[in-house]
């Protein structure tokens, strides 16, 4: 690392000077880190419990099943109220649900496989109302330019637990066990609560700021973009009376005013269904042409590589990146690796990893970039539904790619090149417009 890189990395850790986004930083690392050893740790006890893969496959639907039917209230709930007050209530419910099954382990009453699938289901209500409010809180807690620093910040985190979280959870579990696990991950959201009360008293939600005089607000209605993004101002013919739409479907209304959040959120839909497919395709294609599982263990750790290194070098960047841009980068990264696996035949295991990492690099890059281009350009009161419609089109497109690696084992070559063609046609369009969207100032 050069001087000039660790100079620019100190600026952008800078602003963890600000005292509410430096909070809110604090309990989400705490988090982050005690959730780490949780999914495989999970896993390796549904199995243990049932006795058979099914046990897994059971916590995973209940997991991603509450997920997937409770983000519409999560996005809605955080538009609708405090985003802070609804985080502290998803971590409450966390920790019970945790904490109960950590009793249960401890020998209050035998486990039973449904133990785990409720805990998992409670699991996955509290993230699904926890992730669109911590969307729709972020632009709040730091400067306008600052943005990009934050989530940059936010999605490092992220990578490196997932980084750890196989190793801890092989310690832990090797060690004092699954019911450690548990309480770790209690202590972890324990803290994270106790933070989110300091925010919540050092915090003034941007709903309830006073503006600052007619003449600002005046402003702020001409600048805001449009469906376009040109000249006219977006439509704010609704009555100041008239109640707001606090419906999930709003926030895909959005798209219709946006076209280019619309076009973006296509594109991500199916580089997640290419995740979805990479994750089932992958290691199949490492045991039948690759060597072996090693292959794939291989694969599997460029991944992470790559993504991690994606967040750092957005971190570590000397301005912000357009998403204009980003749209065409992460189609090329995604194009690229699904075309070295159809020439998998004739490349070596090195230079497949080494598309694996770029992918993973410009996937997470980008979707940095794209969580501040819509924080920065969608109206705040609907940022956490948009958010929640964001979390639900990649909870959507990854299941639904492993379902199409699971059916068409025999056509992988298809299905990539299928991929591509989409990620091409999409990525096109949404580098058009994202050109021709306007910051939102107020």
């Amino acid at each position: 690392m050069t001087v000039s890189t660790t100079v620019r990395l100190k600026d952008k850790t800078a602003i963890l000077r600000e005292r509410r986004f430096a909070t809110f930083f604090a309990g989400n690392v705490v988090s982050k880190l005690g959730d780490a050893a949780v999914p495989v740790a999970f896993a390796l006890a549904a199995y243990q419990v049932s006795g058979s893969a099914s046990g897994i496959t059971w916590v995973l639907l209940s997991l991603w099943g509450a997920r997937f039917f409770m983000i519409a209230t999560g996005g809605r709930l955080a538009d609708r109220y405090d985003r802070i007050k609804v985080m502290i209530g998803a971590d409450v419910l966390r920790i019970v649900a945790q904490g109960a099954l950590a009793l249960l382990f401890a020998g209050l009453l035998p486990v039973q496989s449904w133990h785990l699938c409720l805990s998992a289901a409670l699991y996955g209500v509290g993230t699904a109302l926890y992730n669109p409010a911590q969307i729709g809180l972020t632009p709040e807690l730091v400067p306008d330019g600052r943005l990009q620093d934050a989530n940059g910040l936010l999605s490092l985190v992220a990578d490196v637990a997932f980084l750890l979280g196989p190793v801890f959870a092989g310690v832990l579990m090797g060690t004092v066990g699954f019911t450690w696990v548990l309480w770790i991950d209690v202590a972890s959201f324990a803290v994270n609560l106790v933070l989110l009360l300091r925010l919540a008293r050092i915090h003034t939600p941007a709903r309830r700021r006073p503006p600052t005089s007619p003449a600002a607000h005046e402003v702020a209605a001409a600048h805001e973009p449009t469906a376009t993004g040109d000249e006219q101002p977006a439509d704010e013919s609704q009555p100041a009376s008239e109640p707001e739409d606090t419906r999930f479907r709003a926030g895909f209304a959005v798209m219709a005013r946006y076209p280019w959040f619309g076009f973006g959120m296509a594109l991500w839909f199916v580089v997640s269904l290419g995740i979805g497919l990479t994750a089932v395709a992958g290691p199949v294609i490492a045991v039948e042409s690759l060597g072996g599982t090693s292959a794939w263990s291989v694969l599997a750790t460029c991944l992470a590589v790559g993504s991690l290194l994606g967040s750092l070098t957005v971190i570590s960047a000397t301005k912000q990146h357009p998403w204009r841009a980003a749209a065409a980068v992460v189609t090329l990264g995604a194009v690229l690796q699904f075309t070295a696996l159809t020439m998998r035949d004739h490349l070596p295991t090195a230079v497949i990893g080494a598309s694996f990492a770029l992918c993973a690099l410009t996937t997470a890059a980008c979707g940095i970039v794209w969580d501040t281009a819509y924080q920065s350009e969608i109206p705040e009161r609907y940022l956490s539904r948009v958010g929640s419609v964001d979390n639900f089109v990649n909870a959507v497109g990854v299941p639904a790619g492993m379902l199409l690696g699971g059916l068409f084992t025999d056509h992988y070559d298809v299905l990539f090149l299928g991929i591509s063609l989409l990620l091409a046609l999409l990525g096109i369009p949404a580098a058009r417009l994202a050109g021709r969207q306007r910051k939102a100032t107020s």
